[in-house]
C-alpha cells in the first residue's frame, strides 16, 4: 500500500510539472520548427502584402517565403521560389499567390491570378494549388502549369499526371504530360489544346540550366548540409573554403568566407525587417541567407575570424518514418538596447534565442504574460556586438559605415540592457521594407480581400498534410475527358496594379484592359513523349526515372524538365548547343540537347534537342529540304499536314491547295512565298512525272495514237503552268509592293508619331526638369542650411561631449592613480605580512623540531628502562627456577636413597617394578 501511494504521489507531481512547463513561457522550445522558404530569383518588382498596416512592400532576392505570405509580381516580372518541403514554384507577370500551409509531405498555395509553374520535387509529398475555379493535385516527381485568367484558367501537365477538381461541378480531371489540357470557369470544363507559352517555357529552361549547372558543381562538401537547404551548396564553393577547426575541444568542419571586408563580422551586409513580430535578417551577400537563417557564427581566437558552423540534424525515431529536423531563425542575435542605440549580439550554437514562434531549437517563445530576465554578461560574443544609432535599424543594406566602435564589452554591460526584441521600434514605419525603394504602383484593394479570405480559411482548416488532401481527392468522382461543348474563351488577365492612391477605386476605371495570358503566337505544343530510361534519376526524386523521349521527326520538341533533369543534360559538353531567343537579356541563354543519352538499365537511345519558340523559329529562317519525298513535310507551326497524293490533283483540290498557300505566304512574308512556290512547282513536276510514267506503261498498240496528244497535253499543261506561274509572281510583285508601300507608310507614321511623342516628352521633359532643377535649388539650399546647423549642433555637441570625455578621462586617470597608490600600499603591506608570517612559521618549525627531538630522546629512555626491566625480571626469573630445581633435588634425594634400600632388603613383584620405572622418570 506504501508503494502504490508513493508512485500515484510521484505522477501527480509529473503532471503539475507538466503542466507548469507547458504554460510558462520561460521554457526553451525544442519541438519540429516552422517551415520557411525564401525568393531565390527575382527579375522586375514584386510586392509583398504587409497585414499589419495593410500596405503592400517592395521585396527582394533572399527574403522569406512561408507562414500566411502573400505575393504579387508586377508587369514584365518573373520570380522563382525555392521551399524545404521540395516544392519549387515560378511565377510571371501579374501573378497572385499565396502560401496556405507547408509541412515536410504537403505545399497548399493560391493563385488567384497569373502565370505559373510548379515543380513537385519532394520524394513522397504532395502539392495542392487552389484557384478560383478549382485546385490541382500534383504527386512527387510531377510538374504543371497554371494560368488563371478573371474568368477562367487553364492547367497543363509538363511532367507526369496531377488531378484538376472543378469547384462548380465537384469532377475531378486526370491532366496527363502530352496530352490535351483542362479549361475551365464558373460553369464548366472543356479541353485545352495542351500548348505551353513559348516564352514562359524558355525562362523556365534557363533557370533550369541555372541549377543544373549548380548541381553540376556540387562538391561532398554539401553532405555537412540537411537535405532541404543541399541545393544552397554553391554559395559555399564560390565564396569561402570549409575547414577543419578545433573549437570546443573537439574538431568540426566548418565554413569561412574570403570574400569579405577585412574586419567582417555576421549580420553587418544586409538590413533588419519586422516578420510576424520577429526581426528578420535580409542579407545583402551572395552567402548570407543560408548562413544567417541556419546554423550558427562563431568566433575563433585561434584564428581572430568568424566561422559558420552547419545546423546539427536532429532525428525524431518516434515518427513514422525518421524524420531529420532543423531550425529556421529570422536571425540569431541576442538583443541590446541603449539610451540612443541599439545592438546586436551573434548567438552561439548553445545560447538561447527569443522570438515569438517556435522557429527552431533552443527558442524560448516570447509570452506578454512573463518577465524574461537576461543577463547581459552571459553573452559569448559580446564584445564582438554591433551597435548603431536608432535610426540607423531599418535603413540601407549593410551598416558597416555607421557601426559605433567606441564600446568595450565592460562598457556595453554597464550602458547596455538585454531585451528580447526591439519593441521599442514599433512606431518605425520602415520596419516592414525590404529596401529603400519607394513602390509607386500597388495591387487593388480587391486583391486583399481573397488574401484575408485564405488566412480566415487557414485558420479555420487547422494543419492540410499529405493524407488529408489524398483523402479529399478520393471523394471527389472522377470524370474521363470534360463533357463535350462549345469551344472554351482561352483565359485573359487585366493587371491589378494600379497608382497607389487609387487601389479603393472603382476596378474598372483603375485596371487596364485583359490581355490573353498565353498568346497564340507563342504557343508551344509538348507532345507525349516515350521517355523510359533515358535519363538519369533525379536524386531528389527517389527511385524515379524519368521516362525517355521520341525524336523520330525533325521538328519533334523535348518537353521542359525539372531544374534537377537539365543537369542531366549540361553533364556531356557534347550534348549542348546554342539557341536564340527565349532567355532574358544579359543573361547566358539555355542549352539545349541535339544528341541523345544511354537509358538508365536499358540499351535503348533517345535524340533530343531543346525546343523553340516560333519568333525563333522565324528568326532563324526556314530550313529547305529539297528530296521530292519530303517536300511535303515542312509546314509552318500549328498547320496541319496535307498528304502527298501519288495522282493528278482535282482542280477543287489544287484551288484550295492554292488559297492555303497564299494564307501562309500572307503569315510567313515573301522569302517563305517563293520557298513553297517551290516546292510546289517541284511537286507539279513531280506529279507530271508521274503521269508520263503512268502513260508510258500503257498499251504498245494505243502509244502512237496518245503521243501526239500527250504532247499536246503537256504543252498545254506547261503553258498553263507558265502562265499560272507568271500570274503567282505578278500577284507575288503586286503584293510586295503593297506590303513595302504599307511598311513604308506605317513606318513614316510610326516615326511622325515617335516625333510628335518625342517631342512632348521633351517639352513635358523641359518643364519637369526646371521644375525639378527650382525644387533642388530650394532643397539643395533647405539642405544646405540645415546641414550648417545641424554641423554647428554636432560640432557643439562634439565638443561638449570631448570636454565631457577629457574630465571623464582626467578623473578616470586620477582615479586609476589613487587606485594604483593603494594598491602599492596594499601589496606592500602584504609583502610585510608575508615576511612576518614567514619568520613565525620558521620560529615554529624550530620549536616543533626541539619538541620532536626532545619527545624521541624521552622515548629512547623509556625504551632503555623497559629493556633493562625485562633484563632483571628475566634474570630473576631464571635464578628462582634454578633455585627451585636445587631444592626439588635436594627433595628427592633422600627418597631414592630410601627406595634403593628397599630394593635392596627384598625382591620386587613385576608390577613393581613396573611402577618403580614409570615414577623415575618423573623423579
Amino acid at each position: 500500500m506504501f508503494h502504490v501511494a508513493r508512485y500515484l504521489s510521484f505522477a501527480l507531481c509529473c503532471v503539475v510539472a507538466a503542466l507548469f512547463v507547458a504554460g510558462s513561457a520561460g521554457a526553451v522550445d525544442d519541438r519540429e520548427g516552422v517551415l520557411i522558404g525564401r525568393v531565390s530569383h527575382v527579375e522586375g518588382k514584386l510586392l509583398r502584402y504587409v497585414e499589419e498596416e495593410n500596405d503592400w512592400v517592395l521585396t527582394v532576392k533572399d527574403a522569406p517565403f512561408g507562414l500566411d505570405d502573400a505575393l504579387y509580381s508586377g508587369e514584365d516580372a518573373k520570380a522563382e521560389f525555392i521551399m524545404p518541403s521540395g516544392a519549387w514554384m515560378r511565377v510571371g507577370a501579374n501573378t497572385q499567390i499565396q502560401l496556405i500551409d507547408m509541412n515536410m509531405d504537403a505545399t497548399t498555395l493560391d493563385v488567384a491570378s497569373g502565370m505559373a509553374r510548379f515543380y513537385n520535387k519532394s520524394r513522397n509529398g504532395v502539392i495542392k494549388t487552389t484557384t478560383p475555379f478549382g485546385y490541382v493535385v500534383a504527386p512527387a516527381g510531377s510538374a504543371f502549369d497554371l494560368y488563371v485568367g478573371d474568368e477562367s484558367m487553364e492547367v497543363i501537365s509538363v511532367r507526369g499526371t496531377v488531378d484538376f477538381v472543378h469547384d462548380a461541378t465537384g469532377s475531378r480531371f486526370p491532366v496527363r504530360e502530352g496530352g490535351e489540357s483542362i479549361i475551365a470557369d464558373k460553369q464548366g470544363t472543356a479541353q485545352g489544346n495542351g500548348a505551353v507559352d513559348g516564352d514562359w517555357d524558355d525562362w523556365n529552361g534557363y533557370r533550369d540550366s541555372v541549377w543544373a549547372e549548380r548541381e553540376q558543381s556540387r562538391s561532398r562538401m554539401a553532405d555537412l548540409l540537411p537535405e532541404p537547404i543541399r541545393e544552397e551548396s554553391y554559395v559555399f564553393e564560390d565564396n569561402g573554403r570549409w575547414e577543419r577547426v578545433q573549437y570546443e575541444g573537439a574538431y568540426r568542419d566548418m565554413w569561412r568566407p574570403v570574400r569579405v571586408d577585412p574586419g567582417w563580422r555576421p549580420f553587418t551586409v544586409g538590413r533588419w525587417t519586422q516578420y510576424y513580430g520577429d526581426n528578420c535578417w535580409i542579407p545583402d551577400e551572395p552567402f548570407g541567407y543560408v548562413t544567417h537563417h541556419y546554423g550558427s557564427w562563431v568566433y575563433v581566437e585561434a584564428f581572430h575570424t568568424w566561422y559558420w558552423m552547419p545546423p546539427v540534424v536532429r532525428r525524431h525515431p518516434n515518427t513514422p518514418s525518421i524524420f531529420i529536423s532543423f531550425g529556421w531563425y529570422p536571425g540569431r542575435v541576442g538583443w541590446i538596447h541603449g539610451r540612443e542605440s541599439v545592438g546586436w549580439v551573434p548567438l552561439g550554437p548553445n545560447e538561447i534565442y527569443y522570438g515569438h514562434r517556435p522557429w527552431g531549437h533552443r527558442t524560448r517563445v516570447i509570452n506578454h504574460n512573463t518577465v524574461n530576465i537576461i543577463n547581459i554578461n552571459k553573452y559569448r560574443y559580446l564584445n564582438e556586438a554591433v551597435v548603431v544609432n536608432r535610426d540607423r535599424l531599418y535603413q540601407g543594406s549593410r551598416y558597416t559605415p555607421h557601426l559605433r566602435r567606441d564600446f568595450d564589452r565592460a562598457e556595453l554591460a554597464k550602458s547596455f540592457k538585454p531585451m528580447p526584441m526591439a519593441k521599442a521600434f514599433d512606431n518605425d514605419k520602415r520596419r516592414f521594407a525590404y529596401s529603400d525603394a519607394q513602390v509607386g504602383r500597388k495591387p487593388h484593394a480587391m486583391v486583399a480581400e481573397r488574401i484575408n479570405s485564405n488566412q480566415k480559411m487557414s485558420k479555420d482548416a487547422g494543419r492540410i498534410n499529405r493524407a488529408r488532401i489524398e483523402k479529399d481527392l478520393t471523394r471527389v468522382k472522377a470524370s474521363a475527358e470534360p463533357p463535350p461543348q462549345k469551344e472554351m474563351r482561352a483565359p485573359t488577365l487585366s493587371s491589378r496594379l494600379v497608382e497607389a492612391g487609387k487601389t479603393k477605386a472603382p476596378i474598372d476605371r483603375a485596371a487596364a484592359l485583359p490581355k490573353e495570358i498565353k498568346p497564340r503566337e507563342r504557343e508551344r505544343r509538348i507532345t507525349p513523349d516515350n521517355r523510359a530510361g533515358s535519363d538519369r534519376p533525379d536524386r531528389r526524386l527517389g527511385d524515379s526515372v524519368e521516362p525517355k523521349r521520341d525524336t523520330t521527326g525533325p521538328d519533334e520538341s523535348r518537353r521542359t524538365r525539372a531544374p534537377k533533369d537539365e543537369g542531366n543534360a549540361l553533364r556531356n559538353p557534347a550534348n549542348i548547343a546554342p539557341q536564340t531567343g527565349g532567355a532574358p537579356q544579359g543573361r547566358r541563354e539555355p542549352a539545349a540537347l541535339d544528341q541523345g543519352r544511354d537509358a538508365a538499365g536499358q540499351g535503348d537511345q533517345a535524340q533530343e534537342r531543346r525546343i523553340r519558340s516560333p519568333r525563333d523559329r522565324e528568326s532563324q529562317g526556314p530550313t529547305p529540304d529539297r528530296s521530292p519525298a519530303n517536300l511535303d513535310r515542312r509546314r509552318p507551326t500549328d498547320e496541319q499536314r496535307q498528304p502527298v497524293e501519288q495522282g493528278a490533283q482535282q482542280p477543287g483540290q489544287n484551288d484550295a491547295l492554292k488559297a492555303r498557300q497564299e494564307q501562309a505566304a500572307g503569315r510567313r512574308g515573301p522569302e517563305d512565298m517563293q520557298r513553297r512556290q517551290q516546292e510546289e512547282q517541284g511537286r507539279r513536276q513531280e506529279q507530271q512525272r508521274e503521269i508520263e510514267t503512268k502513260q508510258q506503261q500503257g498499251e504498245a498498240v494505243q502509244r502512237p495514237k496518245r503521243e501526239e496528244a500527250q504532247q499536246l497535253q503537256q504543252q498545254e499543261t506547261q503553258r498553263r503552268q507558265q502562265a499560272e506561274e507568271q500570274g503567282r509572281q505578278q500577284e507575288l510583285q503586286r503584293r510586295q509592293q503593297e506590303d513595302q508601300g504599307r511598311r513604308q507608310e506605317q513606318e513614316q507614321q510610326r516615326r511622325q508619331g515617335l516625333e510628335a511623342k518625342q517631342r512632348q516628352e521633351d517639352a513635358a521633359q523641359r518643364q519637369q526638369q526646371e521644375v525639378q532643377r527650382r525644387q533642388q535649388a530650394e532643397t539643395q539650399q533647405r539642405q544646405q542650411q540645415e546641414v550648417q546647423r545641424r554641423q554647428q549642433a554636432e560640432e557643439q555637441g562634439r565638443q561638449q561631449e570631448l570636454q565631457r570625455r577629457q574630465q571623464e578621462e582626467q578623473g578616470r586617470r586620477q582615479e586609476q592613480e589613487q587606485q594604483r597608490r593603494q594598491g602599492l600600499e596594499a601589496k606592500q603591506r602584504q609583502e610585510e605580512s608575508a615576511q612576518r608570517q614567514r619568520q613565525e612559521a620558521s620560529q615554529q618549525r624550530q620549536q616543533q623540531e626541539a619538541q620532536r627531538r626532545q619527545q624521541e630522546e624521552a622515548q629512547q629512555r623509556q625504551q632503555q628502562e623497559v629493556q633493562r626491566r625485562q633484563q632483571a625480571e628475566e634474570q630473576g626469573r631464571q635464578q628462582q627456577l634454578q633455585r627451585r630445581q636445587q631444592e626439588e633435588a635436594q627433595q628427592r634425594q633422600p627418597q631414592q636413597q630410601q627406595q634403593q634400600e628397599q630394593r635392596k632388603r627384598r625382591k620386587l613383584t613385576p608390577e613393581e617394578e613396573l611402577l618403580l620405572k614409570q615414577s623415575a622418570p618423573n623423579q
